[in-house]
């Protein structure tokens, strides 16, 4: 249903109907993300956060159950749900840090690195299906927008995104503000 359907109204204010709040857009995007995950990747064996989290597992081992919430934008409780799903069906592996006995360090295991390999391409595929309405130049523009929306807007959040265990870089964080009009 696009906006020219008949259902907004041409003459309503900015605001006035739902079309217009980027709330809610961003909100019925995800949706629309999930759903096409659920059924391109994995044969819907595992959510995109649940593939998100062994991603970073696969390429950041031996982190422990914090940064992954830093990693993921999530609080600990949500972390420590997915870990235990994940766990259960032998996908990671969770011990605690000899060094320090409050910390649990996540692994994922055999099979679970296997998953992430197996599904990249598919995983990839789900993301350019995404994008494919936009033109390859606007799909650029739009990651570059979106990825300014989240790192300026980062501390709103009910939890911080840490990428790679930090804030946002400085290398990004200075491109993007060369890049605003």
């Amino acid at each position: 249903m696009g906006r020219n359907d008949g259902v907004v109204k041409k003459n309503a204010k900015p605001g006035h109907t739902i079309w217009d709040r980027p709330g809610y857009l961003v909100r019925r995007l995800h949706q629309i993300h999930v759903a096409m995950f659920l059924e391109q990747v994995a044969d819907g064996e595992v959510t995109p956060i649940q593939y998100g989290l062994l991603s970073i597992l696969a390429s950041r081992p031996n982190i422990d159950q914090l940064t992954i919430g830093e990693e993921l934008g999530l609080d600990r409780a949500n972390v420590t749900d997915i870990l235990k799903r994940l766990e259960s069906r032998k996908l990671i592996t969770r011990v605690v840090d000899p060094e320090n006995r409050r910390r649990k360090i996540c692994l994922a295991t055999p099979a679970g690195l296997a998953l992430v390999k197996r599904y990249e391409r598919q995983m990839q595929d789900c993301q350019k299906r995404l994008l494919s309405p936009l033109q390859p130049s606007e799909r650029q523009l739009f990651m570059d927008l979106l990825s300014r929306l989240v790192e300026a807007n980062n501390e709103s959040g009910r939890t911080s995104l840490k990428p790679n265990g930090d804030a946002f870089s400085s290398g990004r964080t200075e491109k993007i503000k060369k890049n605003r009009i």
